[in-house]
């Protein structure tokens, strides 16, 4: 897929701008602070229908305005598709027209790999931070990922209630496991499949940037070891667990404890990796996340890369550009970078200007 255009009104420090893309590199330089990230933040909107800064949607609309609103135009298997959110005191999303009552009817219409500093944080962080990776990157895949993460979060928050309350009915907690057995086993055996879709690829990628010299693997490693795929197992060990859980005031098996682990050439890379190391490993991941969305879906993501030339070194970077040759890519750096036949977008002060 490709975007051909974005429309910005009130959002960010952007007061009206219209900006128009190549099918290739789109490079969007100026010195910091001049609004370059809140293109690829308008751009992630589309994605998920909220910012991948984690802030409530009146904190993007211009300061002294009521209202923002972007739109984009994309071409998707060769159809043109229109979208625009306006965002005000609620959300409104339209489609090709036709307004969206449910974000799970956007998420994974427009596909996009996204790359910034943060991401880094995917090696060092905490299993949230690798989850939500995992759960982003399956939604857009698989719609249907994201209704059942939304129905078994709903049943685990009401479950964590019951749990926490004086003498919780054993009982009604049984009947709470049920629901939770009934979505979780589902979202492991999507969690996995894509784990084992990223696998060769990984490895491929950092063969290849470190000179075969590092490894690296990846491993799944859900809350319920065993048998997680199948439904009556993963009840009969969450109901395993129900004493301790009363004990514990919160639920203790399921999705939302799951994590992945990254192992270069047999160690932990979370505890025994170099920065360097972890960095190349977080390009092979992303650039894993675009291959893998492409075998999938039949047509590649666009890629929103954000501020990480800073953090990658000249042979990475070399690295990097020749494998998204090809793709559709909008980047954001302080200063032009020497990228053949790239489409240089110079923003000052919420501007793009010549």
């Amino acid at each position: 897929m490709k975007i051909n255009s974005l429309n910005l009104h009130n959002f960010r420090n952007y007061k009206d701008e219209f900006l128009t893309f190549s099918d290739n590199f789109n490079l969007i330089y100026g010195e910091n602070g001049q609004g370059k990230t809140n293109i690829i933040e308008a751009f992630y909107y589309f994605c998920t229908g909220r910012s991948f800064k984690n802030v409530k949607d009146k904190e993007v609309v211009l300061f002294g305005e009521d209202t923002a609103k972007i739109k984009i135009e994309f071409e998707k298997f060769g159809s043109l598709n229109f979208a625009e959110i306006l965002l005000k005191d609620e959300k409104i999303i339209t489609l090709n027209g036709v307004n969206i009552k449910k974000l799970s009817e956007l998420v994974g219409f427009v596909k996009a790999v996204l790359f910034t500093p943060d991401c880094l944080n995917l090696i060092k962080g905490a299993p949230s931070e690798r989850r939500h990776f995992l759960d982003v990157f399956i939604s857009s895949l698989y719609p249907v990922y994201f209704k059942l993460l939304l129905n078994y979060y709903k049943v685990l928050k009401q479950k964590n209630t019951l749990l926490k309350s004086f003498n919780a009915d054993e009982n009604l907690i049984y009947v709470w496991n049920e629901k939770l057995a009934e979505f979780a086993h589902l979202i492991f055996k999507y969690r996995a499949f894509i784990i084992d879709k990223i696998y060769p690829y990984l490895k491929e990628f950092q063969s290849e940037i470190s000179g075969g010299r590092e490894n690296l693997d990846i491993f799944y490693n859900p809350s319920v070891k065993e048998n997680f795929n199948d439904r009556e197992k993963v009840l009969q060990y969450i109901n395993e667990h129900t004493k301790k859980e009363i004990d514990a005031g919160f639920c203790l098996v399921g999705p939302h404890r799951d994590d992945f682990s990254l192992f270069i050439n047999g160690k932990d890379l979370k505890h025994y990796g170099s920065q360097g190391q972890i960095r190349t490993s977080v390009l092979s991941l992303k650039l894993s996340e675009c291959e893998v969305t492409g075998e999938i879906c039949g047509e590649y993501p666009v890629l929103l890369f954000d501020d990480i030339t800073s953090e990658i070194d000249i042979k990475r970077r070399g690295f990097l550009f020749e494998k998204i040759k090809d793709k559709q890519t909008f980047m954001t750096c302080t200063e032009k970078e020497n990228v053949k036949n790239a489409n240089f977008i110079h923003i000052k002060n919420g501007k793009a200007v010549n």
